[in-house]
């Protein structure tokens, strides 16, 4: 009778405890359960361009700059000019642009320059990156029954054979109940979580 009373005792004091725990962990858990965790994915896009020709701006003709070329049509450099032997040509150039490309031009003409137009056709592919991110709720942790079974020895033999039952909760606490078979003992555990591990991604 005396040990059912201490039992029982028992039982309720570990009810008890794992009431005070549940209490006091209880808004930590329900905080841990609302919380988001942002997944990012980085998408890439490549857009082909259009076939078709793309015409620059149309600009008035730039001011020429006077330089002097060889029987060969190549430039000669400044320090290197005789006008005896040189002819004198104009040099045209300047830049043009859209969203798409900056073209250079020079231009060497022995008259005058009337018109100047470039023209191009786009060969190379757009790429687009987009960042989406998604947010995914942290999933609460479950909780758990569990089969335990274990066997106590010491340097004479086997001393016990336990069988058993523990219950692990989402809320930090865990109660199991082990019988020893050849002992015929009864054993209630408590288990109290000290920390979380958390996991990194």
């Amino acid at each position: 009778m005396k040990e059912t009373i201490q039992f029982i005792l028992t039982m309720v004091l570990m009810g008890y405890i794992i009431w005070l725990h549940q209490c006091k962990g209880g808004g930590h858990d329900n905080h841990t359960s609302n919380q988001y965790h942002p997944d990012t994915t980085i998408v890439v896009d490549t857009i082909l361009p259009a076939p078709i020709i793309v015409q620059l701006p149309r600009q008035t003709v730039p001011a020429p700059t006077i330089i002097y070329i060889d029987s060969s049509k190549n430039i000669v450099q400044k320090e290197s000019i005789d006008t005896a032997i040189h002819q004198s040509v104009q040099l045209y150039q300047d830049s043009l642009e859209d969203e798409n490309l900056t073209v250079y031009y020079q231009s060497v003409v022995e008259g005058e320059l009337l018109q100047n137009s470039l023209d191009y056709k786009l060969k190379i592919p757009k790429q687009i990156t987009k960042r989406i991110e998604i947010t995914k709720p942290v999933p609460a942790p479950a909780s758990a029954l569990l089969f335990n079974t274990g066997v106590g020895v010491n340097p004479l033999g086997i001393t016990g054979v336990t069988v058993g039952m523990q219950f692990i909760s989402n809320k930090g606490w865990a109660l199991g109940y082990d019988y020893d078979v050849l002992q015929n003992q009864h054993e209630v555990t408590l288990g109290i979580r000290l920390w979380n591990q958390k996991k990194f991604r």
